[in-house]
């Protein structure tokens, strides 16, 4: 009766061993543990791979994109790192320069509050304001407060 008892005890012991080594923490889990994620988060980040994977990831991802152009623009050296970058895509890419241009263009059709913002700014700028007179149809020569004279509406 003892023996039998001792084995139970021991098979008891044996069982919930393997069962508590077994149980695998989700995803989830892990993250909710600050320093878990922290640790995560750095192990990818200084890993050329995982940091590959994890941008791939966030691109394929309307809502971090969204989230990320946020934070970039909101970044002033971020902001301009970026638009030194689009610059310099604009001056050595004439098709990057059109296509550019072509989405500027396209903002001020949708949103004339964006584009009044964008003729204001190209005033202090005469020499170009001179060269893109009349093209597609706007007349670059007018105030930040005057509608702006589209044709093309």
């Amino acid at each position: 009766m003892k023996k039998l008892a001792v084995l139970s005890l021991f098979v008891a012991s044996a069982m919930s061993l393997l069962t508590s080594c077994s149980t695998a923490q989700s995803a989830d889990q892990s993250l909710k543990d600050d320093n878990q994620r922290k640790e995560i988060t750095t192990a990818m980040v200084h890993n050329p791979a995982y940091a590959s994977e994890m941008m791939q990831c966030m691109m394929s991802n309307d809502s971090c994109k969204q989230m990320m152009g946020q934070t970039m623009m909101s970044d002033p050296s971020m902001k301009s790192m970026m638009m030194d970058n689009m610059m310099d895509m604009c001056m050595s890419d004439t098709s990057m320069c059109k296509m550019m241009m072509g989405k500027t263009m396209d903002m001020c059709e949708g949103d004339q509050s964006k584009c009044i913002m964008m003729m204001g700014t190209m005033q202090s700028h005469p020499n170009v304001m001179k060269s893109m007179n009349g093209m597609c149809g706007m007349d670059m020569n007018m105030n930040k407060d005057q509608p702006m004279k589209n044709p093309k509406k």
